[in-house]
């Protein structure tokens, strides 16, 4: 074969190729495939793109470290924001539990939460309802009070005896369990990291585009298998949200991770649209989805 055929050879496979892929390397239909335009228009959204993307500012960079004192002094005012920060009036959301367990297995579970406010405390309340998963409904009410530990009531399906059992106090050892075969825990609820003695804010932090101060809640005496401290990361502009946590166990691995999808900030409060906690140990993730009506 001369040079002069296989160099019209290859400009004509070359030709061939622009015709028919875009310059993202996407393959255009037939139809397409004579319209300049099209190529034109490409190559327009990939240059708005780039410059969309290099137009747009960078996230902060972590703090330094906070010294000790400081961060316990600045930890000890955020919480006391944070933990004041009760609902104005009564809510109900619906939603599914949507659990993946460690063997891949998925399930859906209907749930209902329910927030109950009065002039001294406030109340939520998870409540499954009886499904194709779960026949059976588990009631877990979190009774939150300003300057006052959570108390925690569960009411589980009976396996013998009465239908419906009388609500069962909770005691701190019996928080790190399960909420209905969930990825989330009965502690996980109720935030009750928050409330333990020892909190210090480590630095701040941008996460999912949002200031935080980074808080570190270490639990004194963890229980096998419980969180030994919690890394949470609360917007620093009020009202105070956690937009990512991590949970360790006592060798200081990375026990769980906590998501919330599409946090918005909506007539000053925010909403979300979903909440997601994994389990890194066993591959196991629950999503908490609301119904958005």
């Amino acid at each position: 074969m001369t040079n002069d055929k296989m160099t019209n050879d290859k400009r004509s496979a070359n030709d061939e190729l622009r015709k028919t892929t875009t310059p993202l390397g996407f393959r255009i239909s037939s139809s397409i495939r004579h319209s300049s335009f099209v190529i034109r228009h490409s190559i327009l959204i990939l240059l708005l793109s780039l410059v969309t993307v290099f137009s747009q500012p960078k996230s902060e960079p972590r703090s330094p470290p906070l010294p000790p004192a400081q961060g316990e002094r600045e930890a000890r005012a955020l919480l006391a924001d944070l933990l004041a920060q009760k609902p104005e009036e009564n809510s109900i959301k619906t939603g599914q539990l949507k659990i993946r367990d460690a063997k891949g297995e998925e399930k859906q579970i209907p749930v209902r939460i329910e927030v109950l406010a009065t002039p001294t405390n406030w109340m939520s309340i998870y409540e499954t309802r009886p499904s194709t998963s779960a026949p059976a409904a588990t009631k877990l009410t979190v009774i939150h009070s300003i300057h006052q530990p959570n108390q925690y009531q569960l009411v589980e399906p009976a396996k013998s005896g009465p239908t419906n059992p009388s609500p069962k106090q909770l005691s701190a050892n019996e928080l790190m369990a399960p909420f209905a075969g969930s990825d989330f825990w009965i502690a996980d609820l109720g935030l009750e990291f928050l409330h333990w003695p020892k909190q210090r804010v480590l630095y701040t932090d941008m996460r999912h585009h949002k200031s935080c101060n980074v808080l570190e809640s270490s639990n004194a005496q963890p229980a096998s298998g419980s969180y030994s401290r919690v890394l949470s990361w609360i917007t620093i502009d009020p009202p105070h949200a956690i937009v990512h946590a991590e949970a360790y166990d006592a060798a200081n691995k990375l026990l769980k991770q906590f998501d919330p999808k599409n946090l918005e900030k909506v007539n000053g409060q925010y909403e979300l649209e979903s909440m997601e906690i994994r389990t890194r140990k066993t591959g196991s993730r629950t999503i908490l989805e609301f119904d958005l009506k």
